[in-house]
């Protein structure tokens, strides 16, 4: 039993007051003269035991009535399952569940209806003095703020569905790092959701002895949805000309077979490209929708499918620029590379000049230092500043010739230094498949791969670099090395890439390894990025925070903002906040964005309320409400705040001194 105010437990002092009184009345006697009392011996001494049992029974019943009354301005209470109710200040944070899921409809309305009733409940089991904080799915920064209960209760009124989808992990995180700033004794949390299965992280819920969290789980029926999983594109660069494909994952949650099943491609408006698809029941399938880049500049383009009820996930939107070439240069001594110069020559996609190192560098992607005899300091640090800003710099050592140039400059990058150059045959024995350079290469993992051969290469001193081996020898030195600096790359070969000393220059691997080094030198963003995620957007373009930053606005023109944006590095980087709440294509100063929503909702499969309390059993301060559609008020008083006694205290008292009245007013009379 706990005690809500127990400084009135002092009151229990005054049960000496019924002691004392009772002692006093039996120090006073009364004399009664009878002129026979013989007859009467026997009966005063059956009276006198009556007397003496009634008077104690008085005396028991008023310190009971007296004990009762102090107890019941103590208030006293039974603690809930869930924890002990402390004296002092209270808190409370309601996170209601608004995503997408929660626009399913039920016999009492949407989910969010019954979330928004559920939330009132909760806030209503508690006093009007308690604060309230109100948390969405949003985790926007002005919903961490305390609320009186009328506050609370118009910040709920609206609330509307949401495109965010958070694990319930992070919000539980949320809100305790929030109410461990409080004061209060007393903190109590509640998640009121339908616990999609996807979000429902309980494994990973960390437990707090301070804070006492009930989940409120709402009854939701698995629904059938056919969504548009993923999208990738194959190309790392856009030309004018050039043919993109898009590789398209439409995924089937439902427990029908789906058959022929349109998937359109839009691009600009024209629709460009169609397939028809079948896909079995809880599986995926996809297909390349290709169309070719007939112009330079950007493209605006979606794929959708038609599916009902359920369509916000029916449609992916993404964006991508084609007609700038990549700007590269060969810098050498003597004659270009015959083999790099005939794979970048002609080449759309690729700008190839032959020279000596120009004077501005900020017009170039794609630096080959192809066997340097000699690179003053000035130009290292150049260069290594170039690359800082997001140049791709790939060396090719001179065999068996001085290296102090090339190491100092490598030692900028803290990439792996050129030791003893080593004269004899020597083949490579893997391949890093799965490296950035190969993306999309191979189809599959290859054992048969065609593993090039030199003839004389350089030891690699690797001590204090950071660097990933593309092309290795069975001694586990590389022939090929990239090392990441600052926003770009550097690519290091352990010999010149001439016949005379590899074989690598007449190998297919050759083509793949040189072209994308070139191609993937160019700032590649995604071509799509998700809405309700907080994770800074890269741009192309380069802003200074201090000046006015340019207006994002959709593409229809029905929305605009001034958005947050940041440094981050040598890049600039959009913040978002929750502001953009619809998918679709966006511009910001000339730059084509393409925002979609999270297909984290699209998996409409849910947890029971028996689950989740099988799942939370035995967690330190977790309680699970097992049957939500009953009102939570006397549930949530009962495991908050304990099973309130005061009035029970007082029909004791009243019942003590009522006994006591009918004790003192009914004669006592022998059986005799």
């Amino acid at each position: 039993m706990i005690f809500a105010q127990p400084l009135f437990l002092w009151g229990l002092l005054a049960l000496a007051i019924p002691i004392a009184v009772h002692l006093f009345n039996f120090r006073r006697h009364r004399k009664v003269y009878f002129s026979n009392v013989d007859r009467l011996e026997e009966l005063r001494t059956e009276s006198r035991r009556q007397s003496t049992l009634r008077r104690w029974l008085v005396l028991l019943l008023r310190m009971l009535a007296v004990a009762a009354l102090v107890l019941a301005f103590a208030r006293p209470s039974i603690p809930g399952k869930a924890g002990v109710l402390q004296s002092g200040a209270t808190v409370v944070s309601v996170y209601v569940d608004n995503t997408f899921s929660m626009e399913n409809s039920s016999a009492s309305g949407s989910q969010l209806d019954q979330a928004r009733q559920k939330a009132r409940e909760v806030a209503s089991a508690y006093g009007s003095s308690d604060r309230f904080q109100l948390l969405t799915a949003d985790l926007l920064g002005d919903q961490f703020q305390w609320l009186s209960r009328e506050e609370f209760h118009e910040a709920l009124d609206a609330v509307q569905i949401s495109p965010a989808s958070p694990h319930l992990g992070e919000v539980v995180a949320r809100q305790r790092e929030f109410m461990n700033h409080s004061r209060a004794r007393n903190r109590h949390a509640y998640i009121v959701s339908d616990f999609q299965a996807a979000a429902a992280d309980l494994d990973r819920l960390a437990t707090d002895s301070l804070v006492l969290t009930t989940l409120v789980p709402l009854e939701a029926v698995a629904t059938d949805n056919l969504y548009i999983d993923t999208l990738r594109l194959d190309a790392p660069a856009y030309f004018v000309g050039g043919a993109v494909s898009a590789e398209v994952s439409v995924r089937n949650n439902g427990s029908r077979d789906a058959e022929k099943i349109p998937l359109k491609l839009v691009v600009n408006g024209r629709e460009r490209a169609v397939a028809t698809l079948d896909i079995p029941a809880g599986t995926a399938a996809k297909a390349a929708l290709r169309f070719t880049l007939d112009s330079a500049g950007w493209f605006d383009a979606h794929v959708e499918i038609s599916d009902h009820p359920v369509t916000f996930d029916d449609r992916y939107y993404f964006t991508l620029q084609a007609g700038q070439p990549v700007c590269m240069i060969e810098v050498g001594t003597g004659t270009p590379n015959p083999h790099l110069k005939r794979l970048f020559t002609d080449d759309p996609a690729v700008h190839y000049s032959f020279g000596s190192l120009p004077p501005d560098l900020d017009s170039l992607h794609f630096i080959v230092l192809n066997e340097p005899h000699s690179l003053p300091s000035g130009n290292a640090q150049r260069l290594a500043d170039w690359v800082e800003q997001g140049g791709t710099l790939t060396i090719v050592p001179a065999a068996n010739a001085d290296a102090a140039d090339l190491n100092h400059l490598l030692s900028l990058f803290r990439a792996p230094r050129l030791d003893a150059w080593q004269q004899g045959e020597a083949k490579a024995v893997s391949v890093d498949q799965a490296a950035r350079l190969y993306r999309n290469v191979f189809s599959a993992s290859s054992d048969e791969l065609e593993m090039p051969t030199v003839q004389g290469r350089y030891r690699m001193a690797t001590a204090q670099a950071v660097s990933q081996n593309i092309i290795a020898c069975p001694d586990g030195n590389a022939l090929l090395s990239t090392t990441s600096f600052g926003s770009g790359r550097i690519y290091l070969f352990a010999m010149p890439l001439t016949a005379e000393w590899t074989d690598l220059v007449s190998q297919a691997l050759f083509v793949p390894t040189l072209y994308n080094m070139a191609l993937y030198s160019q700032l590649h963003l995604p071509a799509a990025f998700s809405l309700g995620e907080h994770n800074p957007v890269p741009l192309r373009g380069t802003y200074d925070p201090s000046s006015s930053p340019p207006q994002l606005f959709s593409a229809n023109g029905t929305f605009a903002l001034l958005p947050d944006i940041r440094r981050m590095g040598s890049r600039s980087v959009m913040v978002p906040h929750g502001d953009i709440t619809l998918a679709g294509h966006y511009r910001l100063a000339g730059e084509h964005l393409a925002f979609n929503y999270s297909r984290l909702e699209s998996d409409l499969t849910f947890l029971t309320p028996r689950e989740v309390a099988d799942r939370m059993a035995g967690r330190e301060g977790y309680a699970v409400v097992r049957n939500a559609a009953k009102p939570l008020d006397r549930e949530l008083r009962a495991r908050s705040s304990g099973t309130p006694l005061w009035h029970w205290c007082i029909v004791l008292a009243l019942l003590a001194l009522a006994i006591e009245t009918l004790i003192i007013k009914l004669p006592w009379r022998s059986s005799r």
